[in-house]
């Protein structure tokens, strides 16, 4: 005798768990939010030698949009030292790494190559205290 265990499907973002992830978009708040808000629902490891994010909620839809603006604000916070190298590499993967995400589909391959070349070619040693 088999026993069947019903899939469930997995839970949605709750409000504050978006807002968290689109605070995070615009580094109105640091990974460490990101981590304990969506504790429940999103586990990630980005100082790993492979980085890896694994989500457990339903993608929202429509999906968190992310613009060709967020890049410019990301850039300009790191040439005015307001964020590290590190927090530039580590918010490009987790915009890469996370399917709540949505790219914004008339520059979906300038995002889309702007996050890869800061996540793939950047330094995520680099934490600016050198």
């Amino acid at each position: 005798m088999s026993i069947i265990i019903p899939k469930t499907e997995p839970p949605p973002l709750t409000a504050e768990q978006r807002r968290a992830l689109e605070q995070y978009a615009s580094f109105e708040v640091g990974l460490d939010e990101v981590r304990h808000t969506l504790r429940a629902v999103m586990e990630f490891n980005f100082e790993a030698e492979k980085r890896w994010l694994n989500t457990h909620f339903l993608v929202p839809e429509p999906g968190i949009p992310i613009t060709r603006e967020h890049i410019a604000c990301a850039l300009s916070k790191k040439r005015e030292g307001l964020i590290t190298e590190k927090d530039l590499v580590y918010w490009a993967t987790m915009l890469l790494m996370n399917e709540a995400y949505e790219f914004d589909q008339k520059d979906v391959d300038f995002i889309a190559d702007w996050l890869n070349d800061i996540s793939y070619d950047l330094d995520p040693t680099d934490d600016g205290t050198s």
